[in-house]
């Protein structure tokens, strides 16, 4: 059903009080973005498909009139509709090399510099890209619309939980939290909102535990190696902590962990994102492992010519066109993972849907003593301890952990135990840590690249 932005609880005081206004100016301002969002991704097709073809046309001309790189790319008379046929496909390499000869392409002198955002490099080698202040806007007003989309209430708390990405943060215990009085910006004004805690998370399931009983949790946005931690300790714990939905992100999120909190009465969302990108996908509020595309803000394709076979299926690497990427022009980006591209979803919902998406790494060891334990490490983490160009972590033996380090045919005594000492401190000492420095590393068995990987069942 189409949501309502009456149907949700008010503050008296939450409208305009100026001659001729109707809402603060900038709760009226996400309002009305919101509308237009719910309209392009949720309205006419073919009025979406015409609005998306313009905005990628206005992409186009801006990088081909400011940027060399790009003048090599785009042929002669290109037009937006033939445009993604005939424009080549976009690595990470292409990119970091036009944003570092070129710097960012979007200049606003009354914006000030634009920023830079540097991804955690899952294939060994962070990419860094220039993003305006409009994307920092639209992403959080696509994340606000998605509550509106789902119907889902304002008025309960949201807890984030995130991993910890600095070597000085191993050995600590989960941190005291970020409390923010109201998680939704400027609609806080116009609706009842709740808390925002923001949490960073190192294994420490007891201190963690302690922070979450302090209030209801309501919305709990954490990859699935936490929810699985604290899942751990019993159902009944969970139940307990008011958990309203586990908003899942970043990892693989398995079958067994959703059907537990199912039974415990808690669902599960999921999107499907990239830092590089912002939203790219949201999963189906009623049909699991389906994510409608955020037609506002990116066009999807499959490159049908590299393909994989995952849960059954065989699936294509995803190309994605970011529509707003007037710093770093992402046009035909190769993002890395793979999944399958629908005309519409079994919902009814108008337009492209993913499925059978790959390449969110299963980060999870065996331990020696035959339990899982989740895995995660950032490359920003390792470069804190021995410099590389990409890196590969595999578990090929119940109680070892093999670590490939390209770009380095050696490394010192020095190097070698910071690395050893960093991974022991994000895993369990039971391991054995072997580094294998080298020039290159093979990905032929592995197109995804992924970071990290386990062939103990």
């Amino acid at each position: 059903m189409p949501f309502s932005f009456k149907d949700r609880p008010q503050n008296i005081s939450g409208y305009g009080e100026q001659p001729f206004a109707f809402l603060e100016p900038d709760a009226h301002q996400i309002v009305g973005h919101i509308a237009s969002i719910d309209l392009i991704e949720n309205g006419d097709g073919a009025a979406r498909v015409r609005w998306q073809k313009k905005q990628l046309g206005n992409l186009i001309n801006h990088a081909y009139v400011r940027s060399d790189f790009w003048r090599q790319r785009i042929p002669a008379g290109v037009t937006p509709q033939d445009a993604l046929q005939r424009l080549p496909i976009l690595s990470r390499k292409d990119i970091a090399m036009q944003a570092q000869k070129e710097g960012s392409l979007f200049h606003d002198k009354k914006q000030g510099s634009p920023a830079t955002y540097e991804t955690t490099g899952s294939t060994g080698t962070p990419l860094k890209v220039f993003v305006c202040e409009q994307n920092g806007y639209y992403n959080e007003v696509r994340s606000l619309a998605q509550y509106f989309i789902d119907n889902l209430p304002l008025d309960e708390n949201r807890v984030e939980i995130r991993p910890v990405v600095r070597s000085v943060d191993l050995r600590r215990k989960t941190d005291l939290p970020t409390v923010d009085p109201h998680w939704a910006g400027p609609l806080s004004k116009i609706y009842c909102n709740g808390s925002n805690r923001t949490l960073r998370f190192n294994n420490d399931v007891d201190g963690l535990l302690s922070e979450l009983a302090k209030d209801r949790v309501g919305y709990l946005v954490c990859p699935s190696r936490v929810i699985e931690q604290l899942l751990d300790r019993g159902p009944d714990l969970v139940e307990k902590l008011g958990i309203k939905v586990w908003l899942h992100l970043s990892d693989y999120r398995s079958r067994e962990v959703i059907g537990k909190l199912k039974r415990i009465g808690v669902p599960s969302l999921s999107n499907f994102s990239s830092g590089e990108t912002g939203p790219i996908a949201f999963e189906c509020r009623m049909n699991e492992g389906y994510y409608h595309v955020a037609h506002s803000n990116v066009i999807v394709e499959c490159d049908r010519t590299l393909t994989t076979e995952f849960d059954g299926e065989v699936v294509s690497r995803l190309l994605i066109t970011h529509l707003h990427s007037y710093a770093t022009p992402l046009i035909r980006y190769d993002i890395g993972d793979f999944g399958k591209l629908h005309e519409g979803c079994p919902c009814g919902h108008n337009g492209p849907t993913i499925s059978h998406i790959y390449g969110r790494g299963k980060h999870f060891l065996r331990h020696p003593d035959g339990r899982f334990i989740p895995f995660y490490l950032s490359t920003r983490l390792l470069r804190e301890a021995v410099d590389f160009e990409e890196c590969r972590f595999r578990q090929d033996a119940l109680d070892t952990i093999t670590v490939q380090i390209g770009g380095r045919e050696t490394l010192d005594r020095d190097e070698e135990e910071r690395l050893k000492a960093t991974i022991i401190a994000a895993t369990d000492p039971a391991f054995s840590v072997v580094i294998k420095p080298v020039r290159e590393i093979d990905w032929s068995d592995n197109p995804k690249r992924l970071f990290f990987s386990s062939s103990v069942v």
